[in-house]
């Protein structure tokens, strides 16, 4: 357990742990002339009854079960750094001296603590030696009231006079009962743990301190200083101020770090020590925020506030997402810009203070660590941000499943939650989630979803099928304009789309994908492959070079038309991956050039041969055949890419018809190209 104080400067907060502890946490040359803490402290003990902590006969053993203890200062000028120490506590001891009762930081921390979302608290009413009866009972009815409208309302409070020890006793029972009954924490999701101490030790190197808030690490474990992205190894670790093997969530932690970037880049308190997988830096935050009710007015938009987040401190502004302004008291969805990344992950806790004015202004919880750039404010984007704004994962993913037709893209979702990949697929699992493979991760599909997408294609293609007989079938283009229900059914069906060589017959382009209103989304596009893919498995659809039937479906051509596709597929097959050019089929069909182009077209049109240049024409098969070697390729490179250079040496069709072949794939949407190197999509 991790319990950290709270309250008013010289209240006596580090007198307390130290009669707790037996370990003065102030550790400063200037604390001790000043009296006065002004950094975190630590200190450690096992607070069984009966422990004596008589430094001169206190076992130097290691304790059975040590409780951690974050001291912080109490004065307004290093909330900063109270705030440091708080960020992932299991009880908070609010320190009130009965002779002040509470003052302005007494009440500022408890309402940070109360934002936090901290569990528990016990109040210690300090300096009892120093007041009367009648003004010891006026402190503990002030105390009282302080909590009656908060959710401390039933926390106990200890009358204590430190330097008599009265009262310590009970508080250490009280707080060792508390370490009992706490449940432990779950150890789920990658390791993080908030910096809040780095330093150097001779003959060690990089010591990070900090509490752990998710995870597990061990020795030996590669590690992330994030957000600054430092690649570090862990050469040995203290949990709880124990030499340990490993640690994990709810410990403070002490990890030796090397790496040859720790030089170039120290880690500093606000950093994360993270797993590689939890390196996700972001600027843009979406989140329950609560404005303090004591403020006089809501927060403006745009207002620039101090976000406190693990022990990280930087300046962001505050906008409303639901609401014209973020009125005090209720809770509201709100986005935070920050001026310089953090590693934040959902369910983080946050504190907003005005540095101005020196006060806190309100508090909350991370939603969505990864909010979009555009669109934050729309109808669709706040029922998302309902969804994920369900505690347990599987509700969260459920609930964005059924908001999600074209499905939900897990690795963010994963990242955003910092949740494992055997985490993931468990989820997964447990919800029947269909894998879709997207092109920039895979993509989740709730069942109903899946099957509605299922009938979907097959009614799409039954209607073009009855609208155009003659046609083999709707390439992906002309299926995603089908389901987007725009533009006619006869001109939907009738078009080429990406078998086009030029896009002759289809819709603008935009990267090489038929743009037709929301049907054209990366999402979308993904689903249909799936889907169409699976109908093929199935048997339900055939595929035949670029273009989709159904079963059973042919395209039924006039007796003329039959009898010149049959002259050019005996002149295009034997020609494999290299077919003639149509000047050269012309003469080798004896037929004049305009009217063979002319003838080409058509069949090109229906389906039944693929113009993949202006002048060279693929049998279906030949293209899948062409498809398939770049896929191949691909599969052979560590990057998944390949280039022309290889493409050619493959498949032995020369460097011109390479680069129009190409060209093709990445019109027709089956790879893309980044300027150097193709990529096959999913």
């Amino acid at each position: 357990m991790i319990i950290a104080t709270a309250g008013h400067v010289d209240h006596g907060k580090t007198t307390l742990v130290q009669a707790l502890t037996g370990v003065d946490t102030d550790r400063l040359a200037e604390e001790k002339r000043r009296g006065m803490t002004i950094d975190l402290g630590f200190a450690y003990a096992d607070l069984d009854p009966g422990l004596d902590l008589d430094p001169d006969t206190r076992s130097t053993g290691p304790a059975a079960a040590p409780l951690g203890f974050v001291d912080v200062p109490g004065h307004e000028r290093f909330v900063r750094n109270m705030l440091a120490g708080v960020a992932a506590i299991d009880l908070a001891l609010l320190v009130v001296a009965a002779d002040d009762g509470p003052m302005p930081q007494t009440r500022e921390h408890l309402a940070i603590l109360a934002l936090l979302g901290v569990p528990r608290l016990v109040v210690a009413l300090t300096k009892a030696d120093r007041v009367g009866p009648d003004r010891l009972a006026d402190a503990g009815r002030e105390v009282t009231a302080l909590l009656a409208d908060g959710p401390y309302a039933q926390a106990p409070v200890f009358t204590l006079a430190t330097p008599s020890g009265g009262g310590v006793a009970a508080l250490r029972q009280q707080l060792a009962d508390s370490a009992r009954q706490l449940a432990a924490r779950g150890v789920t999701g990658h390791f993080r743990m908030a910096v809040d101490r780095s330093f150097t030790l001779a003959g060690a190197g990089r010591i990070v301190t900090g509490a752990v808030l998710s995870g597990r690490v061990q020795v030996g474990d590669a590690v992330i200083v994030s957000p600054h992205g430092t690649a570090a190894r862990v050469r040995s670790l203290h949990a709880q101020n124990q030499r340990a093997e490993s640690a994990q969530a709810g410990q403070r932690c002490a990890l030796n770090l090397s790496g040859p970037d720790l030089k170039r880049a120290e880690p500093v308190r606000g950093d994360w020590v993270v797993a590689a997988a939890a390196h996700a830096p972001t600027t843009r935050l979406d989140v329950r925020l609560q404005v303090l009710a004591g403020e006089a007015r809501p927060l403006s938009e745009r207002r620039l506030l101090q976000l406190h987040l693990g022990a990280a401190t930087v300046n962001a502004t505050v906008s409303a997402l639901d609401a014209v302004a973020l009125a005090p008291g209720p809770e509201a969805w709100a986005r935070l810009v920050l001026d310089r990344p953090v590693a934040g992950v959902h369910g983080d806790r946050f504190i907003l203070r005005d540095a101005a004015a020196h006060r806190t202004v309100g508090g909350g919880w991370v939603v969505d660590p990864f909010g979009p750039a555009r669109g934050r404010s729309r109808p669709a984007r706040l029922t998302q941000l309902a969804a994920l704004a369900l505690t347990d994962p599987a509700l969260a993913l459920a609930a964005l499943l059924e908001q999600s037709p074209d499905g939900v893209d897990l690795i963010p979702f994963a990242r955003g939650r910092n949740l494992r990949v055997d985490e993931l697929a468990q989820l997964q699992h447990r919800l029947a989630v269909q894998p879709i493979p997207g092109e920039s991760g895979p993509l989740g599909l709730s069942p109903s979803h899946a099957q509605a997408w299922r009938d979907r294609v097959l009614n799409a293609l039954d209607r073009c099928h009855a609208q155009q007989p003659d046609s083999l079938g709707p390439d992906g283009p002309a299926l995603h304009a089908q389901l987007g229900k725009l533009g006619g059914v006869g001109e939907v069906c009738s078009t080429g789309g990406a078998a086009s060589a030029g896009g002759v017959g289809g819709a603008p382009r935009e990267g090489g994908v038929t743009r037709v209103g929301g049907m054209a989304s990366a999402p979308a596009r993904a689903v249909l492959r799936a889907t169409l893919a699976g109908l093929v498995d199935s048997g339900q659809v055939v595929r035949e070079g670029l273009r989709h039937r159904r079963h059973g479906h042919q395209a039924r051509l006039a007796d003329a038309d039959r009898a010149l596709l049959d002259r050019v597929v005996a002149q295009l097959q034997p020609a494999g991956l290299r077919p003639p050019i149509v000047g050269e089929l012309a003469a080798a069909l004896g037929l004049p050039l305009p009217t063979l182009v002319n003838d080409l077209g058509r069949l090109a049109h229906q389906g039944l041969l693929v113009r993949v240049a202006p002048n060279r024409y693929y049998l279906p098969q030949t293209v899948a055949e062409l498809a398939g070697h770049a896929r191949a390729l691909a599969g052979e490179n560590a990057d998944g890419q390949y280039d022309a250079a290889s493409f050619r040496d493959r498949t032995g069709i020369g460097r011109n018809l390479t680069v129009q072949v190409l060209e093709f794939l990445d019109r027709a949407g089956l790879s893309r190209f980044d300027g150097t190197r193709h990529r096959p999509v999913a």
